[in-house]
């Protein structure tokens, strides 16, 4: 596998890139267009438990106005059905790069910063099941195929601002640990924000959705601001909002239910969607 600068002044080769994770260095590659797929599964790995290995990787991280042409895979499993999973001992970053083909770090546990802002994705892009133990950074992230995100947990900030989803996308049964930023994010496909559990204040201001939305059996601890939201059809049934929620100016343009949903702190000013579109069976608070 050969890497090329796009500028044209720079050559990286494959064994540029594997030496310095065999030796822990820091990574860095600006403006590199990688040709071939980038499988860190392939390293050194240790069996943790029955059928499941994990390669360990220290080095931190950073691509920087990059393009991947081929896969970049930290999980894989094998004909024998062994997995292989990644740990990330420090930050993973790709600062505004290009991603033709997969994307695909399922399971992985990412110890430093995560941060993916500007970056494209071309084809689907898997994070089911990881665990991002600092801030996590998609702002402003384009996403054209299908994107999984389902049973991740993010134990700090989770930051969304700003992001596309052209195809459908699940955070279904994500767990939030400190705020989640989903702010003028625009949603195309259908959207699954169902199971949540978001223990900070939860974003959703100015979001638009072109399709169905579910965020039904979501659990959220912290203030849930979702003003000025535009909404195609959404489900919020049997939610828990155990502080402040708030849906000011947002609109819906087929339907919405809260039906069997519990505010603690009243039911919200819902004034700006059209009543006949609203069903409110079974909502409780302790107003």
């Amino acid at each position: 596998m050969m890497t090329s600068c796009t500028s044209g002044h720079v050559r990286q080769t494959k064994d540029s890139f594997d030496d310095l994770i065999l030796s822990g260095k820091d990574i860095f590659f600006k403006d590199v267009t990688f040709e071939n797929d980038i499988d860190l599964t392939k390293f050194e790995k240790n069996l943790i438990s029955e059928g499941v290995y994990q390669v360990r990787v220290a080095s931190s991280i950073t691509f920087q106005d990059c393009i991947f042409k081929g896969k970049v895979i930290t999980s894989k499993t094998d004909k024998d059905m062994n997995i292989t999973l990644t740990s990330f001992q420090s930050n993973v970053t790709f600062l505004r790069c290009n991603f033709h083909e997969e994307v695909n770090f399922r399971a992985s546990s990412i110890l430093g910063r995560t941060d993916f802002t500007g970056s494209l994705f071309l084809k689907g892009a898997n994070f089911e099941e990881c665990t991002f133990f600092q801030n996590a950074y998609f702002r402003n992230a384009s996403f054209h195929e299908e994107a999984r995100f389902h049973n991740s947990v993010f134990m700090q900030k989770a930051n969304f601002l700003n992001a596309e989803f052209d195809a459908t996308v699940s955070f279904q049964s994500a767990s939030f640990g400190s705020e989640a930023q989903f702010s003028s994010s625009k949603f195309l496909g259908y959207t699954d924000f169902g199971l949540i559990r978001c223990s900070g204040n939860f974003f959703l201001n100015y979001a638009t959705f072109s399709n169905r939305a579910n965020f039904n059996s979501g659990s959220y601890y912290g203030q849930a601001d979702m003003t000025s939201m535009t909404l195609k059809m959404a489900e919020m049934k049997n939610c828990r909002f155990f502080n402040e929620a708030r849906f000011s100016k947002s609109v819906v343009e087929e339907g919405i239910t809260f039906a069997n949903t519990f505010f603690l702190f009243g039911k919200p000013d819902l004034s700006s969607f059209d009543m006949q579109k609203i069903n409110l069976d079974g909502v409780k608070s302790l107003e």
